[in-house]
C-alpha cells in the first residue's frame, strides 16, 4: 500500500486510510482460533466504527461488543439477526434502558449496585452478566490499566471471594473479564483466568458464558496457544460459552493518516512543518503524549523536521522526525498504526474539517467511505 498512497495524486488530504488486507489477515487468525475452540469472537466497535469497516469485519465474527446505546443501535443496523449484540459500560442511563433491553442480547453490569438494581429485570429479557475486576495488572501506565487503584471497572474479585460484596447469582448468567491493553502475551490472560477460577466457585454459579474481553494483539508474532488452551479449559470444565472481543487488535495496525505539508519555515533554528491535519485527528497523541510512527523516517539524517498540526493550539505537535528525503510544501506525510481510537475520537476543534476515510482494497484501489463538510460541523452547534 505504501507506494499506492504516495503515488496516487487523486487522494484527498487529509485522509484516514484503512488497509483491507491487513484487517482480513488478522480476522483470519480469529477464524483459526474459533475453529480450534468453538469460541465466539466479537469485534469491539469502540475502536473504529466506520460502517464500511464494520461490514468487512462482520462475516468473521459472531457479533459486536458495544459500550453505549448509540453503538448498540449501529450494531443493530450492520449485523444479521443470527449475530449477537453485547454491551458493557460503567454507566447505564435510566432513560435508555428500554431501548438497550430491546436491542441487546447480552448485558454486562459493572458494579454490585447495578447488579442489585437491574439483574432481575435484565434476566427476563436478555442474558445478564457482571464484570469482574481480577485486580491483576500487567500494564505499567495506569491510564490504560482497567485494574488500576480505585478502578471504576468491574466488581472486585477479592471482595467477592471474601464475601465483602454479595452477588445474587440466580440472575447472573455470565462473567466479563478485561484487564489488559495492547498485549502480545496470552499467558497473561491465562494467569487472569486461573486467578478468577481459584477465587470464585464457578460450578456453583451456574454460568452460561464467560467473556474474556480484549486488549490483546493478534498479529503473526503473537502466540495464541495460551488463549486456545484457556478457552478449551473453560469450556471443558464449566460447560460455558466463551466470548473474546478484540478491537484495536483488528484495526489498529491497519490504519493510516495521510497528511500534506502546507507550510515550512525555520523557528529558532528548527525546521517547522505545518500539516493539513491536527492532533484533533489523532487525539491519543495528545492525551497520552506519545510520538506516532511516520513512514519514510529514519534514526538520523540531514532532514530533520518538527511536524505540527494546523490548529491554533500551541501544543499541536506530533514530534521531531528525521526523513529519508527533504520535505517541501505539497509533500505527503503518512502516520502509521493509527487505525484504532483515533477516527472515533477525532473532533472539529477550530472548525477544522475531519479527514475523509478511504478503504484500500486488494485490487489496490481506494474506496471513499466517508467525507465531511460544513454541514457536518454546523449540525453539532
Amino acid at each position: 500500500m505504501k507506494d499506492s498512497i504516495f503515488n496516487n495524486t487523486d487522494l484527498m488530504s487529509p485522509a484516514y486510510v484503512y488497509d483491507q488486507d491487513k484487517i482480513v489477515e488478522v480476522l483470519a487468525r480469529l477464524t483459526e482460533i474459533k475453529e480450534n475452540t468453538d469460541c465466539f469472537p466479537l469485534y469491539s466497535i469502540k475502536s473504529a466504527n466506520i460502517s464500511g469497516l464494520l461490514k468487512i469485519i462482520k462475516p468473521y465474527v459472531d457479533g459486536f461488543s458495544c459500550s453505549s446505546l448509540f453503538e448498540v443501535q449501529l450494531a443493530k443496523e450492520i449485523l444479521d439477526d443470527s449475530q449477537t449484540i453485547h454491551i458493557t459500560t460503567p454507566g447505564y442511563r435510566e432513560d435508555e434502558w428500554d431501548q438497550i433491553l430491546e436491542l441487546t442480547d447480552f448485558i454486562t453490569l459493572n458494579s454490585a449496585t447495578q447488579a442489585k438494581n437491574y439483574s432481575e429485570k435484565i434476566n427476563s429479557i436478555a442474558s445478564c452478566g457482571i464484570r469482574i475486576n481480577p485486580e491483576l495488572s500487567f500494564i505499567n501506565d495506569e491510564r490504560y490499566d482497567p485494574c488500576r487503584t480505585y478502578s471504576k471497572l468491574g466488581v472486585s474479585l477479592n471482595d467477592i471471594a471474601d464475601k465483602k460484596i454479595n452477588i445474587d447469582w440466580q440472575f447472573i448468567e455470565g462473567l466479563h473479564i478485561h484487564n489488559n491493553c495492547e498485549s502480545n502475551n496470552f499467558e497473561q490472560l491465562k494467569q487472569t483466568v486461573d486467578k478468577v477460577m481459584s477465587a470464585i466457585p464457578l460450578n456453583d454459579c451456574d454460568l452460561k458464558w464467560i467473556n474474556l474481553g480484549g486488549g490483546y494483539f493478534l498479529n503473526n508474532e503473537t502466540d495464541t496457544m495460551p488463549l486456545i488452551s484457556t478457552i478449551n479449559l473453560l469450556q471443558e470444565n464449566y460447560g460455558v460459552d466463551v466470548y473474546f472481543e478484540p478491537g484495536k487488535g483488528i484495526t489498529g495496525h491497519a490504519g493510516y493518516l495521510l497528511a500534506t505539508v502546507i507550510d515550512l519555515f525555520v523557528s529558532e533554528g528548527k525546521q517547522i512543518i505545518v500539516l493539513d491535519v491536527t492532533i484533533n485527528h489523532l487525539p491519543e497523541v495528545f492525551e497520552y503524549q506519545y510520538q506516532p510512527k511516520v513512514m519514510n523516517t529514519c534514526d538520523k539524517s540531514d532532514y530533520e523536521y518538527r511536524l505540527t498540526g494546523c490548529s491554533c493550539l500551541s501544543g499541536d505537535i506530533f514530534g521531531d522526525y528525521y526523513f529519508d528525503t527533504p520535505l517541501q510544501t505539497g509533500s505527503k506525510v503518512v502516520f502509521e498504526n493509527v487505525g484504532a481510537y483515533m477516527q472515533v475520537k477525532a473532533n472539529m476543534f477550530n472548525g477544522i474539517n475531519l479527514p475523509v476515510t478511504y478503504l484500500f482494497n486488494n485490487d489496490e484501489k481506494f474506496k471513499l467511505l466517508k467525507q465531511y463538510d460544513y454541514d457536518s460541523f454546523r449540525s453539532r452547534l
